[in-house]
């Protein structure tokens, strides 16, 4: 017969497992990091009306790319919800760059692990230790910028960016990411929905 005791123990250690499992699935998550910036004195409420700049930042290859197509719509979306529309002489003019580059990281051993599990003989903690083996890789980060640019004066008044490592689904299918990053990048938009 179990104790109350030994019970316990045993639902404290599941649970410490699971929270352990659940950090570690939520760590290897693709959450862009978002940052923005408004300029001094600026007073966003002002703003009516948007066009985007004649030529984009991330139409460098003369056409227009699936990027900015993409980013037009989410943004267009973002600005139409805070009140702002499509204007033939814009109070705002919409820039978009898009940049990514190769990063080198990892560790070197050696590793510890921590580990709960059960066996034939019961349960148990057990700790592990690596020797020998170089986890490096390549990473690709990307980040994807909107600027806001007062017509009337040429200057910079609001800029928002997404920083974050595709994932393979990113690549294959951009709209969800950029969608989801233009969306966090407009929570920072100082002018309330």
């Amino acid at each position: 017969m179990r104790t109350p005791q030994l019970n316990t123990t045993r639902r404290m250690r599941s649970i410490v497992a699971l929270a352990c499992t659940a950090a570690i699935v939520a760590a290897c998550q693709s959450t862009p990091k978002i940052s923005s910036q408004t300029a001094p004195q600026a007073n966003l409420a002002q703003y009516h009306t948007y066009g985007f700049m004649e030529k984009l930042g991330t139409d460098t290859a003369g056409y227009t790319s699936i990027t900015t197509r993409l980013m037009k719509d989410a943004v267009s979306r973002e600005l139409g919800t805070r009140g702002l529309t499509p204007g033939e002489n814009p109070d705002l003019l919409v820039n978009f760059l898009a940049s990514g580059k190769d990063k080198v990281e990892g560790s070197t051993d050696p590793r510890v692990g921590v580990s709960y599990g059960h066996g034939p003989w019961g349960g148990g903690w057990g700790i592990g230790i690596g020797v020998g083996q170089n986890d490096i890789r390549s990473v690709r980060e990307e980040r994807l910028t909107v600027d806001l640019v007062d017509r009337a004066s040429n200057t910079l008044v609001w800029s928002g960016t997404a920083e974050y490592r595709p994932t393979d689904k990113d690549k294959n299918d951009p709209k969800r990411r950029i969608d989801d990053s233009m969306t966090r990048i407009f929570a920072r938009y100082p002018v309330a929905k």
